[in-house]
């Protein structure tokens, strides 16, 4: 088991209840042995509490795997699945980490490059989507070279496994396991019978070439931020990337069990009995 030394607190700056609650973390934290340091001289050694919801984490989340923390969300926000732990649980959370009581669940990156050009990281997804006033666009996608198929649609969503439980749910997608190495891969309000979410290796080369009608505008956006737009065809390849956030786990929280609770899986007329 790692043996940590240092601590990094990040929090979601217009949460207050996530400032407000830093200050007690700060000296609980101190008060195990960790020092608090700037994320700037993080390191292995680092653990990195990250106080928002899920929004606050992705935001970070290029940073905190350019540094190799370890992250522990706390949860201030909505559904929480990268931020499973709530505030009232800081003095078990530490102490079962502290005590080597956890496991390291690895997620991963996927790499995307436009056109052969430069590389950019999604951790939740990347969207290729029609302007607000554009017509549908034809989005042809290819796996390791073969033709999968041209769909004419909105868009399409390109999902890492963690960002399944996101915008890939909504649209349709599949809740996806953390721990598979996947691409899930959903059309968006497509023109055709069989628009169904296909989930693929990430080590295989996907391929998009996107036609918009007239050159009218489209979007691709990268986890929900970094944006580009575009009137003209392109070509944009994912696949897997070697960069991966560590997430630190104790071993009385499970992913199956927040989506139990979490997206209400398996409830009945909203009761959610449970007579396992």
């Amino acid at each position: 088991m790692m043996k940590f030394k240092s601590a990094v607190i990040i929090r979601n700056e217009k949460n207050k209840q996530a400032i407000d609650a830093s200050k007690t973390i700060k000296e609980k934290i101190e008060k195990s042995g960790l020092e608090i340091i700037p994320l700037e001289s993080s390191n292995l050694n680092t653990i990195a509490f990250v106080l928002g919801g899920d929004g606050t984490v992705l935001r970070a989340s290029k940073i905190l795997s350019d540094h190799e923390v370890s992250v522990i969300g706390i949860n201030f926000g909505h559904l929480g699945f990268l931020s499973p732990y709530e505030f009232s649980e800081i003095d078990d959370v530490l102490k079962g980490i502290l005590k080597g009581d956890y496991f390291v669940m690895k997620r991963n990156f996927l790499e995307i490059s436009k056109s052969f050009q430069k590389k950019e990281f999604a951790f939740n997804e990347f969207v290729v989507q029609r302007g607000v006033r554009s017509h549908m666009m034809e989005i042809l996608v290819k796996i390791d070279g073969t033709e999968m198929g041209r769909v004419l649609c909105d868009g399409m969503i390109f999902s890492t496994s963690t960002g399944s439980t996101a915008y890939n749910l909504s649209a349709g997608g599949s809740v996806i396991d953390p721990l598979a190495n996947v691409v899930s891969i959903v059309p968006i309000m497509a023109h055709a019978f069989s628009p169904w979410p296909v989930v693929v290796a990430s080590h295989r080369k996907i391929r998009v070439h996107v036609h918009p009608r007239d050159e009218e505008r489209y979007f691709s956006v990268i986890d929900g931020e970094r944006f580009e737009e575009f009137n003209k065809p392109q070509v944009f390849e994912i696949g897997s990337s070697d960069r991966t956030l560590k997430f630190l786990c104790t071993k009385d929280r499970d992913f199956f069990d927040l989506v139990h609770k979490k997206l209400g899986w398996g409830l009945h007329n909203g009761c959610g009995g449970n007579n396992s």
